[in-house]
């Protein structure tokens, strides 16, 4: 059990022969998706991060299946794409049939994916247990620690920063670990959650399902078929996972008459016999990989931090596996979360931006959770997976009307708190092409219209008073490498061609202007606003120079 206090003396390992304690900015107590994933945007950002995870390996089961394409933009813009189409398929859509051996299926949903038209990553099918692999690889090759087998057992804070033990499960042996902030990524029944006192509102642990993973020659009956997923009468749902290459398959049923404590062997006779019946195939005999029986939760944290800690993942919210948001969710609590560490740690904001990541993400979650309830029970209002994730909105970062919880992010409005639109841009012949998004780096990035030369230099100023890095381009106009032949991207962004939009390190808009403002130290004022700086002053030499 973890212990928690909000002051007082470092906690006393039981052995600490080391040389003392370990010092590093983030400590990450989670070593699964979310907590991979900020270990990996933390390392993009420049933080060194050390990671910490109870178990002793990276898990089998393959778990969560679907990448939205909100979170392959995420991986997109650090380079990780590649690596994950390659164990990775695009989805070819969800059906309805008796069994397998069905001549047709009834198709549930519009064909193919619907987000491509507005995203440069579209969504994949992507298990778990091959996503984990790349993303510690690349936390370690960037120079983040992960270590396995290793417990967080009690972390104190004070207002400079956290104090840690950590526990070697395989040795027995306990050091401190000194951090500026701790992030909780590990799961559901998260035990810094727990120390901290945070409550969770909503159902824990019903209904129940059980799920089997196992390969088997399903050709006889598919005839070369290879659904995203098969829904049988009484909910029974066939997954395809793997990759088309080297497919493996997920049987997955509610509710199932066994007892609670039913071995596994009984657990993996009965998937087995009601695999021989949705399949067609009554002498199927499937090698399963694994058999988990596990309760569906939907619950979102009261508040997702306390002083210097931080949740993310299902340490603060736990969705039901519909539209399979949570992971992605979790994704995107790191994506938002590790550029504002990264600029308070960097020392060009202020640690009163960290208070923006409960206020925005624990709407999200909140408003996720909801539609997800809402599509479990029919309801016509219920929005779907694609609408949540690349539409939601966080609040105006600068203080303007509430537009409310999502946009739709096929009519994008550009406007401040929402996900910058995607949009292509030629390059070199009409073959080669970028999309806006991939302008997006480390840093702020600020776009101006076809006739926004004056942004250029204000971006440069801008850079050099808020201590920030930022990226200024011109789309469009004379003169300019970022062509825009049909002039699409004003429109897009709701600007005039002499405005511009500020875009936040995570790809949502900070700032828009429709037209040149009349100052030139707009920009900087809304850089130094986006970082929760003092009021901006610009250095002498940038006084200077202007």
């Amino acid at each position: 059990m973890i212990t928690a206090t909000d002051t007082g003396p470092a906690p006393r390992p039981a052995d600490d022969s080391g040389p003392g304690p370990d010092h590093v900015p983030v400590l990450v107590v989670g070593g699964s998706l979310s907590g991979l994933s900020a270990a990996v945007l933390l390392a993009h950002h420049g933080v060194d991060c050390l990671v910490v995870e109870r178990r002793s390996g990276i898990g089998t089961h393959p778990r969560s299946r679907v990448l939205t394409a909100r979170s392959g933009e995420v991986f997109r813009s650090i380079g990780l794409e590649p690596a994950i189409d390659a164990v990775s398929s695009r989805p070819s859509g969800w059906f309805h049939a008796r069994t397998l051996a069905d001549a047709t299926y009834t198709r549930l949903g519009a064909p193919g994916d619907p987000t491509l038209p507005i995203s440069p990553a579209g969504s994949r099918l992507c298990d778990q247990n091959r996503l984990e692999p790349i993303l510690l690889a690349e936390a370690r090759r960037r120079g983040a620690r992960v270590h396995f087998d290793r417990e967080l057992t009690g972390f104190v804070q004070d207002p400079h920063g956290v104090t840690a033990r950590i526990l070697d499960r395989a040795t027995g042996r306990s050091r401190t670990v000194r951090c500026g902030y701790l992030l909780a990524a590990d799961g559901t029944r998260s035990p810094v959650r727990e120390a901290l006192g945070i409550a969770l509102h909503g159902r824990r642990g019903a209904p129940r399902f059980l799920s089997t993973v196992f390969a088997a020659d399903l050709d006889p009956v598919l005839h070369g078929r290879r659904p995203t997923a098969v829904v049988f009468p009484g909910r029974e749902v066939l997954f395809a996972r793997g990759t088309p290459h080297a497919p493996l398959w997920e049987y997955g049923v509610p509710d199932i008459p066994l007892a609670t404590g039913a071995r596994e062997e009984e657990l993996g006779r009965f998937a087995r016999d009601r695999l021989r019946l949705v399949s067609g195939l009554p002498g199927l005999q499937p090698d399963v990989h694994s058999v988990l029986r596990w309760g569906a939760s939907a619950v979102v944290a009261e508040r997702f931090g306390e002083g210097r800690v931080f949740l993310l993942g299902d340490a603060a919210h736990t969705m039901p596996v519909i539209g399979g948001l949570g992971g992605n969710t979790g994704i995107q609590d790191a994506h938002n979360l590790a550029w504002k560490l990264a600029a308070v740690l960097h020392g060009s904001a202020d640690g009163r931006l960290l208070d923006t990541y409960d206020a925005e993400r624990s709407r999200v979650a909140a408003h996720t959770l909801w539609h997800v309830l809402a599509t479990a029970r029919g309801l016509p209002e219920a929005l779907d997976p694609e609408t949540l994730q690349l539409g939601y909105l966080y609040p105006d970062p600068a203080g303007g009307p509430d537009a409310g919880s999502c946009e739709d992010p096929y009519h994008p409005t550009g406007r401040p708190g929402s996900r910058a639109p995607h949009l292509w841009l030629p390059q070199d012949g009409e073959c080669a092409r970028v999309s806006v998004l991939d302008l997006f780096g480390a840093g702020f990035t600020l776009l101006a219209g076809p006739l926004g030369q004056r942004w250029l230099p204000a971006g440069t100023r801008a850079a050099a008073g808020s201590g920030a890095p930022l990226d200024a381009y011109r789309i469009g106009g004379p003169h300019t490498a970022l062509r825009d032949p049909h002039r699409a991207f004003p429109a897009l962004y709701g600007i005039g061609p002499d405005g511009a939009v500020l875009v936040r390190p995570d790809g949502y808009v900070a700032r828009r202007w429709e037209t040149a403002p009349r100052t030139d130290t707009a920009l900087e004022h809304a850089v130094c606003e986006a970082l929760a700086q003092p009021a901006y002053r610009a250095p002498e030499s940038v006084r200077g120079a202007a």
